[in-house]
């Protein structure tokens, strides 16, 4: 009897759900039912992940609408690798997608935030996650929901809490924590979508510049483009000077280890998230952190971050920049915190904490 894990959604690239799966999985053992893209479906026991997307237009299609399995058999993939359904005993999954071919089998699936429910970046998004997104939730034994916060999230959905389990993302630290500000750059690690709220931290950085002309930081989001980047770009011509605000769609992960290690502070302004994993990876460089007073940064940051209203003029955000400037015993009390929540929240916890859930169902 085997554990699967259902990558079938993994998309390569820098999304918050691909940096899951390569963090998580190497900790989960089993079989991995997965898109191939150069040979469609595959199931191994191996870590291996597609570097790119299936090449069949159908596949390719369906992926982009999170419905991939429907396009299989997954019954034939699976015995391509020497597996019947009865050798199965219980599906995993890191994303919120039930395996429907296998109905029998007892299934986990992962929870990472229903956000697109209140803050839709498209209209596909929205009508999955109300119509189609119950139906996983239903399908399966138990629902992993990476915050407290997701978990209020699913039982407001019509979860039960006995359906559910807390299991929070983890981190670790690789490096001797940054000792101090190497410049007075600001970082955002931020799509430009609605509920990240990268607009909001411009125009309170334009209000900074105004009242210190000198400021010599920058201000630096890293995300891929959205609805949100036509505005992100007149709100940049707007400011007293443009070149003090870089946009960058990607970087990689050398890059930006060195670009958070080189700033004053990490910002994420977000309205909603379930976890907010950049700001964890901050913490786990030393740096410090300002972050939106919204629930889920209360349940994991209160001790370790300064908090602003995300829904305020800036001015709170701009008093906490200036005080991380002007007083270091603040900024390393931060860096000290940080660093203390970053150990305790360790990528192994995460992965024993997910075999605790799944391995009754195995047994």
């Amino acid at each position: 009897m085997t554990l699967l894990s259902n990558l079938l959604l993994y998309t390569p690239g820098h999304s918050g759900f691909s940096s899951y799966v390569r963090r998580v999985m190497p900790g989960i053992p089993g079989h991995r039912l997965l898109m191939d893209g150069e040979h469609g479906a595959r199931c191994s026991e191996s870590d291996w992940l597609p570097e790119r997307l299936p090449s069949s237009r159908l596949q390719a299609l369906l992926h982009r609408l999170s419905l991939s399995q429907h396009g299989l058999n997954v019954k034939a993939v699976l015995a391509s690798a020497g597996l019947r359904s009865e050798d199965v005993a219980a599906v995993y999954s890191p994303y919120c997608d039930v395996l429907f071919a296998l109905p029998l089998v007892p299934q986990v699936i992962t929870c990472h935030d229903l956000t697109p429910l209140h803050c839709a970046n498209s209209r596909k998004a929205r009508w999955r996650y109300r119509f189609w997104t119950p139906v996983h939730l239903r399908r399966a034994q138990k629902v992993i929901a990476i915050s407290h916060f997701v978990a209020d999230q699913l039982m407001a959905f019509g979860v039960p809490a006995e359906k559910i389990e807390v299991v929070w993302n983890g981190v670790t630290i690789e490096r001797d924590p940054v000792a101090a500000p190497a410049s007075h750059d600001l970082v955002m690690l931020a799509r430009h979508d609605a509920n990240k709220n990268v607009g909001f931290v411009v125009k309170a950085f334009a209000k900074l510049l105004e009242k210190k002309p000198g400021w010599p930081g920058r201000l630096v989001v890293v995300g891929r483009q959205g609805r949100q980047t036509a505005l992100l770009k007149r709100l940049q011509q707007q400011l007293p000077r443009p070149d003090r605000l870089l946009l960058i769609e990607s970087m990689d992960s050398s890059a930006l280890v060195e670009l958070l290690r080189q700033s004053l502070a990490l910002v994420s302004a977000s309205s909603m998230e379930g976890f907010d994993y950049p700001v964890l990876e901050a913490k786990a460089e030393g740096l410090p952190t300002l972050v939106s007073a919204i629930p889920v940064h209360k349940e994991l940051h209160h001790e370790s971050s300064l908090f602003f209203d995300p829904m305020g003029n800036g001015e709170d955000l701009n008093h906490g920049v200036i005080e991380l400037v002007n007083n270091h015993s603040l900024w390393n009390q931060l860096s000290i915190r940080g660093l203390k929540l970053a150990a305790a929240l360790t990528l192994q916890r995460q992965q024993e904490e997910i075999r605790t859930v799944i391995n009754p169902l195995i047994q």
